[in-house]
């Protein structure tokens, strides 16, 4: 049986074929930019079921149903719970806790039975804490680099006119060990440093109360090699094929 692996979220989609748990093919696209045409296009064509994880809005969601119902798939759509083995969820009402940042528990609990801090790191920045016997103690969320980017673009006159929303919105979030030569850049790099340091100051803090860290999302990696810290590529993936308790090889 193969199965197609969704994680939708407000900045990528991204996706896993597996075969009895093999990987087969796997693949990411913007979000923004999501259409069914696409969908068509980039996306597996053949498979059995499809399991999906989603914290998009609903022209996304809608968008991807569409295309389930011209495929003729069934689908399964993960929630939030309050449990999953041993791992307990800190939220009075669990279902109001993202479905990304649960699966990237529960996949980090598959990984680290001892205190481990899952930083996610996609639009926006989320850090949470799981004690060695699996409690959740809850989170934090701060925004990451585009979302500080697109903040200070729509709301402040002179930079909009530096960097029009349009290109803000998909800016690549660039770094560097020099100010800024143009407003735009000034912004980006500024940015980029305040996620990076609100980033790496709470993870020191995490690591000084016994906390592994795992990173994970589109801008984990880079904020990994920086930093010398561990990267999971596709911790909610590897939740949701947990939580649906597909093969593993």
């Amino acid at each position: 049986m193969s199965e197609l692996l969704i994680d939708l979220g407000n900045t990528r989609l991204k996706w896993r074929l597996q075969y009895h748990g093999l990987v087969q093919s796997y693949g990411a696209m913007p979000t923004c930019s999501l259409s069914l045409e696409q969908l068509h296009a980039c996306l597996p064509a053949s498979f059995d079921a499809l399991f999906l994880a989603s914290v998009a809005n609903r022209e996304k969601n809608s968008l991807l149903e569409t295309w389930l119902i011209e495929k003729q798939i069934p689908c399964n759509r993960f929630s939030t719970q309050a449990s999953f083995k041993d791992l307990i969820n800190a939220y009075r009402q669990p279902s109001l806790l993202g479905v990304d940042r649960w699966l990237a528990m529960v996949a980090a609990r598959q990984l680290s039975q001892e205190a481990v801090c899952v930083v996610d790191c996609g639009s926006a920045i989320t850090f949470d804490y799981i004690r060695a016997d699996g409690r959740h103690e809850g989170g934090y969320i701060i925004p990451g680099a585009r979302l500080m980017v697109q903040a200070l673009t729509r709301d402040t006159a002179n930079i909009n006119i530096c960097a029009p929303k349009s290109n803000a919105a998909s800016a690549d979030i660039q770094s560097s060990p020099l100010p800024g030569t143009s407003t735009f850049d000034a912004v980006s790099f500024g940015c980029h440093k305040m996620a990076l340091h609100g980033v790496r100051a709470l993870i020191k803090e995490a690591q000084l109360n016994g906390y592994g860290i795992l990173l994970c999302g589109g801008d984990g990696e880079k904020i990994a090699n920086e930093l010398g810290l561990t990267y999971i590529e596709g911790l909610v993936l590897n939740g949701i094929a947990e939580v649906a308790e597909l093969d593993k090889h």
